[in-house]
């Protein structure tokens, strides 16, 4: 069931947000440290949605099998060394 719930969460409106591609972030769910390579909530063309997801790629792996290229939910996305409201 967890799966599936964060799957959904994908599909809801992108919270407000400080995040840029390049920004090191952390998360609350995994811990870690990554990048962010790509950015969803901004699609720039009518093919493609707008998104409550980042591409991030784990620099500090929370696990050792963890993929390194990750898609993640923005709001449990903080920028590494900042904290801000979700």
């Amino acid at each position: 069931m967890e799966f599936i719930e964060s799957v959904k969460d994908f599909f809801e409106k992108p919270p407000k947000h400080k995040l840029e591609v390049g920004d090191l972030v952390t998360c609350t769910c995994h811990g870690g440290i990554a990048i962010v390579v790509e950015m969803f909530d901004n699609p720039g063309s009518a093919e493609r949605l707008q998104m409550n997801m980042a591409r991030i790629w784990w620099i500090n792996q929370t696990y050792k099998d963890q993929e390194r290229s990750w898609l993640h939910t923005i709001g449990r996305l903080n920028k590494y060394g900042e904290h801000w409201p979700e």
